[in-house]
């Protein structure tokens, strides 16, 4: 594309522009008014965990630009590849024990049904199989129990990808779908959910513009708000994008104001870490960093607040090689005020930036659409891309984007057509100078220097695969319409008609069977001992002739391993004919 065609294109002369200005920001010199020095605030827990002073390491400068055709920006000017980082800050590996999980699920119906969209509901499910529960709850079930993600009064942030439209940003069906899990928390949603997005340069729209990455294109984020807020929950939507000029002090510094919250000059990332403090739509006033800000003088709840990560994955061809979990928190820091996140991504600055806030408590990959072509990217047309119908999660965002990028893009580059080598910036994960490598690398060395544990090393990943089309018990019934999808229940016998099949509420504890007849109890006559259709003096003669110690006897009504006058007074209160 010429000179002559850039004038009479707008949409190319607006991307090229973009391409030049967005690689420009954060990698020239220091911002003149934060100088280079101590640039770590001192509660920032772990920062230097290995001993070792960052500060005193020179920061890398980019290698030269190079020009590259990046579809439908036009040219751009990018970098091909990256020098390993000099003065690295030395994190410590992650813990000797660590593993991390990758949660996978293939072949997803691609129509959601209703407000559900079934293979995310295969993904909780699979998570909860393997003991990641999305529910933190005293009911212990397959996707619940009392190390569980969500608690049912928590504020939950949903950071989504909707900086670009049609298949660039985060599927809408895939966000519906999350929302219905998180309201339907097994002890009642109480809590606030709030999506969220700076969308960097590509402001806000209200979350309500058209084309989005949906089934029903017109569909929107702000549809899934909206939504909801008849049904009773708090939910609304929140364009940080419109805060991103604004700088503020912490609540607790008294600033009541939304805005971000600037750290100091870091010549090692060679930007500053930022993240935004806002009060939602409801009135919750929340600090990424802090938590739940109290205005009546309990100060801030940091375990209030959760963080849902929920990216689609793409190629990012126009600088970084790929998107993934990573890369979707360039949505989270502001790139004005000084800031040079863009530039600083590179060097690690998301990472730097989760080491701040913490990691997100789960990270939901969306795979349904990806954009398959190494020569585009970020942005992504209807046309341009490529139906995978895959989801992936995992509470570690590095290990996340290191599979996906290996076994989900790269395959989807192949089957295009796309063989390696594959184009400069490259995505190829197995090249450690690769700009996607390179940032990833980068922001993993930071994690780590923080105190949690990530890992890009494949043979520490383990990852668990199930197919959304499937029938994972082999009882006849596909997963997407049993009830019962993990152990097998061929009648799908159902008999309080909750949506959960019987097997599953006994296995789970949902539902006692103290007779063992594969009945949940609140569905029969619990006291007909002797089968006569009712609860009488008969049965009574039954208990007192087992009376004593007696675990797992049917007269033993109450389960606590001795029949006594407990369960005399449970057959009381079921006296007379059954049902």
């Amino acid at each position: 594309m010429n000179a002559s065609m850039l004038r009479s294109c707008p949409a190319a002369r607006f991307g090229a522009a973009i391409g030049l200005a967005i690689i420009l920001l954060g990698a020239g010199p220091p911002d003149r008014h934060h100088p280079d020095g101590d640039t770590r605030p001192a509660d920032c827990p772990g920062r230097h965990a290995s001993g070792h002073d960052p500060h005193t390491a020179a920061p890398v400068p980019p290698p030269p630009l190079e020009r590259f055709r990046a579809g439908p920006y036009g040219y751009v000017w990018g970098f091909a590849h990256w020098p390993l980082r000099a003065g690295s800050r030395h994190a410590p590996d992650a813990s000797e024990s660590y593993r991390a999980q990758v949660f996978h699920v293939e072949e997803c119906a691609t129509d959601p049904v209703g407000d559900r969209f079934v293979g995310l509901d295969a993904l909780v499910m699979a998570m909860g199989r393997e003991g990641l529960k999305l529910y933190q709850s005293a009911t212990t079930s397959i996707d619940s129990g009392p190390d569980g993600i969500i608690a049912s009064d928590d504020v939950v942030i949903i950071k989504i990808n909707y900086q670009w439209p049609q298949r660039g940003g985060t599927n809408v069906d895939v966000l519906r779908g999350l929302v219905r899990r998180l309201v339907d928390h097994p002890d009642g949603f109480t809590g606030e959910i709030v999506v969220c997005e700076n969308a960097q340069f590509m402001y806000g729209h209200e979350f309500d513009r058209g084309e989005s990455n949906a089934q029903d294109t017109s569909d929107s984020p702000h549809a899934v708000v909206v939504e909801f807020q008849p049904l009773g929950f708090d939910i609304s939507h929140y364009a940080w994008g419109d805060i991103r000029q604004v700088e503020v002090g912490e609540y607790g510094q008294g600033d009541l104001d939304d805005g971000y919250v600037l750290l100091p000059y870091d010549p090692q990332l060679v930007g500053r870490v930022s993240y935004p403090k806002f009060r939602t739509g409801p009135g919750t006033y929340i600090s990424l960093r802090y938590g739940v800000w109290s205005t009546t003088g309990e100060g801030y709840d940091r375990e209030k607040l959760k963080f849902i990560n929920l990216p689609v994955l793409k190629s990012h061809h126009a600088v970084y090689g790929a998107t993934a979990c990573v890369k979707n928190y360039m949505g989270v820091v502001t790139n004005s005020l000084g800031t040079g996140s863009h530039g600083a991504t590179a060097h690690g600055i998301l990472g730097a930036l989760m080491g701040i806030i913490r990691p997100a408590d789960l990270n939901i990959l969306d795979c349904i659409w990806v954009n398959g072509n190494p020569y585009s990217g970020p942005s992504t047309t209807y046309a341009g891309a490529t139906l995978r119908n895959e989801l992936v999660a995992s509470t570690d965002p590095v290990a996340a984007d290191r599979w996906a990028v290996t076994n989900i893009l790269i395959p989807a580059f192949i089957d295009n057509g796309y063989n390696p080598p594959w184009p400069l910036p490259s995505a190829d994960p197995d090249d450690p100078t690769s700009p996607f490598r390179f940032y990833l690398d980068n922001s993993m060395d930071e994690i780590l220097a923080a105190g949690y544990d990530v890992t890009n090393h494949p043979p520490r990943i383990d990852t668990f695969t199930w197919s959304g089309a499937g029938d994972l018990d082999d009882d006849g019934e596909p997963d997407a319409s049993d009830n019962c999808p993990f152990d097998a229940n061929p009648d799908q016998a159902d008999c309080d008609d909750d949506g959960l099949g019987d097997v599953c509420a006994i296995l789970s504890g949902h539902s006692t069977d103290f007779n063992a007849n594969g009945i949940p109890d609140e569905c029969e006559c619990l006291g007909d001992l002797d089968g006569d259709g009712a609860v009488g003096f008969g049965d009574i003669l039954d208990v007192i002739a087992a009376w004593g110690p007696c675990t797992g006897c049917p007269e033993d009504l109450d389960g606590s391993g001795d029949v006594g006058f407990s369960d005399v007074l449970v057959l009381i209160g079921a006296w007379g004919p059954c049902g």
